[in-house]
């Protein structure tokens, strides 16, 4: 079934650790295996831009619902395309979907929400500084989920002034949606951990110990039926924890908004899973941003 983009998406568990990759040429030193290793700083790099170099091909442990292939932590430039086949069979010979080559950086702005002089005036893509605030992510949902044991990646990017792709993290797995949307309250917000240090003066200067703040959301699910509940909800509590990375989308909308708000995250709580009214079960998440 095809995701509704009125509702949230909420994507786990993550198979890259239990898969095989493979393809491409990468650095000895930053080898392809890099992207199975969760810190986003620890990165896969190319030998160059050539399409030979820049593919790969991820072999799942068994065939699983693929619902979304998601790559956080990427260098590519504002020109960059992508391509994702997903195959029935780990020797990728029986093709179940193709994206086709694509934009990764797709049109997010109309004609009238862009000025004169900008950069991104005529391709009316993200613009650079608006990219840079946040880690960027490349979430890619194919029309309908599929069972699938292998995924190919291909990446496009002749310009990238580097010289070369760097990706600190592929994402695949299945997709969720609840019947009924989060409730009203949403809140987005920050976790810093920059530290403030007072100097021992009159003034009391302060110093500061600069960190990158962590997105976070907090959210209700106030209408769960016993299926989604326990199915859903308890399963991914317990599978997931607050170790395990979920893909967390309001909408598959392309947008600057959706854009700011879309995370690779973990669950910093396990609230407990509540039945306040016959047949309805509610549930309050609580993530944050991994980096």
């Amino acid at each position: 079934m095809a995701l509704d983009p009125k509702r949230l998406v909420l994507c786990w568990p993550n198979y890259i650790d239990q898969a095989t990759v493979s393809g491409g040429d990468f650095k000895p030193s930053l080898p392809l295996d890099n992207v199975q290793d969760r810190r986003f700083a620890v990165v896969a790099k190319t030998n160059g831009l050539e399409r030979e170099a820049t593919q790969m091909l991820v072999q799942l442990d068994r065939r699983r619902p693929v619902a979304v292939v998601a790559l956080p932590a990427h260098n590519l430039s504002s020109t960059a395309k992508y391509r994702v086949r997903l195959y029935r069979t780990a020797e990728a010979t029986d093709e179940l979907w193709d994206s086709g080559e694509r934009d990764v950086w797709p049109i997010v702005y109309g004609l009238n929400d862009v000025i004169w002089g900008n950069p991104n005036f005529w391709n009316r893509r993200m613009d650079e500084s608006t990219r840079e605030t946040y880690t960027p992510l490349l979430t890619v949902f194919p029309p309908d989920a599929v069972v699938a044991q292998a995924v190919r990646i291909e990446l496009y990017d002749p310009r990238n002034v580097t010289g070369a792709i760097t990706l600190g993290r592929v994402f695949i797995s299945d997709a969720w949606q609840p019947e009924y949307n989060m409730s009203y309250g949403v809140q987005y917000g920050h976790n810093t951990g920059t530290q403030v240090t007072e100097a021992k003066d009159k003034a009391r200067t302060e110093y500061f110990d600069d960190y990158t703040p962590k997105r976070t959301v907090s959210f209700q699910l106030e209408h769960l039926d016993e299926l989604e509940a326990f199915l859903s909800v308890y399963r991914l509590q317990r599978t997931e924890d607050i170790r395990g990375e979920i893909l967390f989308l309001q909408s598959t909308t392309s947008s600057p908004v959706n854009f700011s708000r879309t995370m690779l995250a973990r669950q910093t709580s396990l609230d407990p899973l509540a039945n306040p009214y016959l047949d309805t079960h509610s549930h309050t998440f609580n993530l944050q941003e991994i980096l």
